[in-house]
């Protein structure tokens, strides 16, 4: 094992990408090694001292993915620090109830493994980049397009994260 962090994702159009980045720069800033990937490029996890794990927020859950992620490798993850994070329209308000939601999201992961700490984020969502599927039941439901990501509050809580992290 080297010192080094993963921050893994799922993502459907790159928002949950862009963040990820975002909180790799973060911890890079920190004088750590940091590699971010995509969740379906990842094989083995044993170079990790600790690893985030994020998705997006989609019908409200996490991506497939992102979920046989942390099954396959619960054994090792549940040795390290792991923290979760979700990017989705619905906390976007920042309501009670939507961070409720947002982090029901993530209920079959944590139970898996234990997170140090979750991160819940508004996304962004732009009609043009969807699929026809998606962008009925966005229509549906009558979803507001836009940026609505927290640039400063994804910088808070990977700085906050570190030494979460960094502790163990």
């Amino acid at each position: 094992m080297t010192d080094t962090i993963l921050v893994a994702y799922a993502t459907r159009y790159g928002s949950t990408a862009e963040v990820a980045e975002a909180i790799g720069d973060e911890l890079r800033k920190t004088g750590v090694e940091v590699d971010v990937q995509p969740i379906d490029d990842i094989l083995d996890l044993s170079r990790y001292r600790a690893v985030i794990i994020g998705s997006p927020i989609y019908m409200g859950k996490w991506l497939p993915e992102a979920q046989v992620f942390v099954e396959r490798h619960q054994q090792y993850l549940r040795g390290i620090p792991v923290a979760y994070f979700a990017v989705g329209l619905t906390v976007a308000g920042e309501t009670p109830d939507a961070i409720r939601k947002a982090e029901a999201s993530m209920g079959q992961v944590r139970m898996l493994v234990n997170p140090v700490d979750i991160g819940i984020f508004p996304g962004r969502l732009e009609s043009s980049r969807l699929s026809l599927a998606d962008r009925a039941i966005i229509k549906l439901i009558r979803a507001k397009t836009g940026d609505f990501r927290d640039w400063e509050a994804v910088r808070a809580w990977a700085q906050t994260l570190h030494p979460r992290i960094a502790r163990a």
